[in-house]
């Protein structure tokens, strides 16, 4: 594995990073021709099916990542008795082996989080969909007419901060280490006019996310992410589930892919940058847990999950989406699994949750090149295992 060190390179790769799936609507690599979408209803599935060996997942595994240069994996395939296989690839960094420890960054699965709080509080009377972000936040362009649902399926109008240059030169500015507040980095996004009437289109955003971060902090008197800690991490067990990074003795490092390789360690990035768009990090074990609990809806009430999956809609508005055949409430939609997926500096991921066979598939990958929907394609090759068909 080499590294570039040089600082004009790493302008350069990090300029190409942030405008990733995660961190940025740019164009990202075109996604492979999607299968027409299925309703969760629609998919098929055996839950008395056995699951793929662990070697057999391994080799499927890596099949599916040959060539990208990716220098460590965790992909996870887990059934509704709690059975599971793990299949466990490379390095999370120089001489350490990825573990099922191993903690990743989660990036925009951050985002299923958020959703499922905002459910959560909507259910409590604290806070309501249709209501406009204005009466949660101030200062939003557009706030009276923007609503909290529509922040949640990405169709809000409102730019997407992190796709913006201000966003390159307030990094290379205040330094990765820094978090900035909430309010520079919406200031970014509201200096720009809509790029829609709210609610004609779907455009991928992070602005939207931190937004309904903001809502949470206004409806409860708490930040997100104690939020996500008090109704979702702590209650499901999800142990190694927080914030950035946290021991360098479990975290992983995220590398710069090119011409299938890794060809740099990328600096890690205060989380303030992703904000409630995608700050979490976790293990593969705990992603595959949240997997399942988000995609069967235990956290909510039987009417919202149904809500949530009624709210499921087309994504051909925005050609630089990340790869789903269909988006909703924070959730998106893939070959008729539910779930979300993260790209962005250094880090890629996926969950998804078959309502039919009840079977969960969580991939955390430590590196970020060409293809920003990576993880979608190795989801998609691992769907040809027989026992996932």
């Amino acid at each position: 594995m080499r590294f570039i060190t040089r600082r004009g390179r790493l302008a350069e790769v990090l300029a190409a990073a942030l405008c990733a799936a995660l961190l940025a609507g740019c164009a990202s690599s075109a996604p492979r021709e999607a299968p027409p979408a299925a309703t969760p209803a629609e998919t098929s599935g055996d839950a008395s099916r056995p699951l793929p060996e662990e070697e057999e997942l391994r080799a499927a595994v890596e099949r599916a990542l040959e060539g990208t240069g990716v220098p460590g994996a965790a992909v996870a395939v887990t059934a509704a008795d709690g059975s599971r296989s793990i299949a466990l690839i490379g390095e999370a960094g120089p001489g350490t082996a990825v573990s099922a420890g191993t903690r990743f960054a989660y990036r925009s699965i951050t985002k299923s989080f958020i959703g499922t709080v905002i459910l959560q509080l909507a259910e409590e009377g604290l806070i309501d969909l249709d209501a406009p972000i204005a009466e949660y936040v101030d200062g939003v362009p557009h706030g009276e007419t923007i609503t909290i649902a529509e922040l949640a399926t990405m169709r809000s109008g409102l730019a997407n901060y992190s796709a913006l240059p201000g966003m390159g030169e307030m990094l290379d500015e205040r330094g990765f280490g820094h978090d900035p507040a909430v309010a520079d980095l919406l200031a970014l996004a509201f200096a720009e006019p809509l790029d829609f009437e709210p609610g004609e289109a779907y455009e991928y955003s992070n602005t939207g996310t931190v937004l309904l971060g903001e809502a949470i902090e206004a409806a409860t008197g708490r930040s997100w992410q104690e939020a996500v800690a008090e109704r979702i991490t702590r209650p499901l067990g999800l142990d190694s589930v927080h914030v950035g990074a946290g021991d360098a003795a479990t975290d992983a490092l995220g590398f710069q892919l090119e011409g299938g390789e890794a060809v740099e360690e990328l600096p890690e990035l205060a989380p303030g940058w992703f904000g409630a768009a995608g700050a979490l990090n976790g293990d593969i074990v705990d992603l595959a847990a949240w997997g399942r609990a988000f995609g069967a809806g235990s956290l909510l009430d039987p009417a919202t999950r149904q809500q949530r999956l009624e709210s499921l809609g087309p994504t051909d508005d925005d050609p630089a989406s990340p790869e789903y055949d269909r988006y909703g409430f924070a959730m998106g939609e893939i070959a008729g699994w539910i779930g979300h997926t993260g790209n962005g500096l250094g880090f890629q991921s996926l969950v998804m949750y078959d309502p039919a066979s009840e079977r969960v598939v969580a991939i955390l990958l430590g590196g970020t090149g060409e293809n920003a929907n990576l993880p979608a394609a190795v989801f998609r090759d691992l769907l040809l295992i027989p026992e996932l068909r």
